[in-house]
């Protein structure tokens, strides 16, 4: 026997039973605590995989210093991303609920610019002449370690830039050997935003160079946790 069930009642049966509206992890219980942390602790594929889509390499063709990749990280991607670096240390779930207090209100965006000669020189590139000697102003613009804060960093939602409440910078370094010692290839730059300011939606970090170039990534919050 058929039975005919009233469209009102499917329609509460799908709003309850259907998966919740998507959105980022803004506050983060003792649970989700957990299961991040057990997740970032593993550290396999199925940790590289939860991460992958917080990350976006840049491939396209840039003069001089090149923003190699841009990271945005939820609350939640950071405590995951935390316990991975960490997996061999023997960090501990208590440490990881000490981080949350200290830094789970913020999602924080981390671009990695690499200097010129930190990449090596193709067959290719061995066959061009050398380029002039930079001047005194190009040489200012790459070095001391403060070349970054010649570039503007604008995060982005519906065409608004969110301000920043933090941003902080790693420099990276060569590795030394007998033959030379450890040399700046490169900065990481870190930005923190609160938040209350950050959407569930589509957002867009903006790294714009001293010539006027703007380099993007795009993230969908709505996709992520």
């Amino acid at each position: 026997m058929n039975i005919r069930i009233p469209t009102a009642i499917v329609t509460v049966l799908c709003v309850v039973c259907g998966p919740a509206a998507s959105a980022y992890d803004k506050q983060l219980d003792l649970h989700a605590i957990h299961e991040a942390y057990i997740l970032g602790l593993r550290n396999d594929k199925s940790t590289g995989d939860f991460l992958a889509p917080y990350l976006t390499r840049i491939t396209e063709a840039q003069n001089d210093v090149h923003i190699a990749q841009i990271e945005l990280l939820t609350p939640f991607a950071q405590i995951v991303d935390v316990s991975r670096q960490k997996s061999a240390d023997g960090y501990t779930e208590e440490q990881t609920i000490e981080y949350y207090k200290a830094n789970g209100n913020t999602v924080k965006v981390n671009v990695t610019m690499m200097l010129p000669s930190a990449y090596p020189k193709s067959a290719e590139s061995k066959e061009v002449p050398t380029p002039e000697p930079a001047t005194g102003a190009q040489k200012s613009a790459l070095r001391p370690e403060n070349f970054w804060q010649n570039f503007q960093f604008n995060l982005k939602q519906n065409g608004k830039t969110i301000p920043s409440r933090r941003i902080s910078n790693q420099p990276i370094h060569s590795t030394a050997t007998n033959a030379a010692p450890a040399v700046l290839t490169g900065e990481n730059v870190w930005l923190e935003y609160d938040v209350k300011d950050v959407a569930s939606e589509l957002t867009t970090l903006e790294v714009v160079t001293p010539e006027g170039k703007v380099i993007k990534a795009t993230f969908d919050l709505k996709k992520l946790r």
